[in-house]
């Protein structure tokens, strides 16, 4: 598995054993191979649920984000006072975003601290940095992402739902038009953000992670996770009792080479 998925491997099963697809148990021999009449092998041994983060994982980040810093530049012609606030407001609302993550309380509501210190931080009423961050951080991005879905995506999805898998999403923010845009909607059967009243913290807490497993109806245990960021993503699986494999690096840089990975029994490649 050359340490793949982390930190609880999933390991290919030994000869004889039975392999645990999405429910279903079949016999495998050897290296888990493809099994008669039983759909897509996977190698995920006892998952029956996955929970993949949104941004930089379902979609690349790097390529929206800048086409988005070009759009507030041409906006500080138009409307230089507002875009600047923006701008003053957006880097706030992200770095306290990260502070947050390391720092505050466990018990703390994460998201109300977030806009509380940036209304702190750049003088600025609550009411007009909401008002900001949802212009620029959440609508106008909606024109864009969907141009930019990991390669990969659709059919790692549908492989997924043809082993039994249930499907969920965990993102810091709300993500339900971010999943119509990029045409994933329907494949998640729960979507949960770090606002939803039931959460109110951001990852690594483990707190979401374990609302999705439940809306799943899964177990820790038997829950992936996939997402691009080990410090926020993998530590809040880890922190949740749940198995990780992140997105967006060497080992998989789309998800071509994991789908060809865990459903398919072939070597990876990009």
């Amino acid at each position: 598995m050359n340490g793949r998925i982390q930190p609880y491997g999933v390991s290919v099963a030994p000869p004889t054993e039975l392999c645990n697809i999405g429910g279903r148990v079949v016999p495998h021999q050897g290296r888990i191979g493809r099994v008669v009449d039983s759909g897509p092998v996977c190698r995920l041994g006892s998952i029956d649920a996955i929970v993949l983060d949104v941004d930089g994982t379902l979609y690349r980040q790097g390529p929206v984000r800048r086409q988005m810093a070009l759009r507030l530049a041409a906006a500080c012609v138009t409307q230089p006072l507002r875009t600047r606030r923006a701008v003053r407001a957006i880097r706030a609302f992200r770095d306290n975003l990260e502070t947050i993550r390391t720092r505050l309380q466990e018990n703390a509501d994460h998201p109300a601290q977030q806009l509380q210190r940036t209304a702190e931080q750049t003088g600025m009423s609550e009411e007009l940095i909401q008002s900001l961050i949802e212009e620029w951080m959440f609508k106008r991005p909606l024109a864009l992402i969907g141009g930019y879905p990991r390669k990969g995506l659709h059919k790692f999805l549908g492989r997924a739902l043809q082993c039994g898998i249930r499907l969920g999403v965990f993102s810091e923010y709300p993500s339900e038009d971010k999943l119509q845009c990029l045409g994933v909607r329907d494949p998640f059967s729960v979507v949960v953000s770090s606002c939803d009243p039931e959460v109110r913290r951001f990852k690594p807490n483990p707190a979401g992670f374990l609302y999705a497993a439940r809306q799943l109806g899964s177990r820790p245990e038997t829950t992936l996770v996939i997402g691009d960021r080990d410090d926020a993503d993998g530590a809040g699986a880890r922190a949740a009792g749940m198995r990780y494999v992140e997105i967006g690096g060497r080992e998989f840089p789309s998800f071509v080479p994991l789908c060809r990975y865990l459903f398919e029994n072939e070597p990876t490649s990009s």
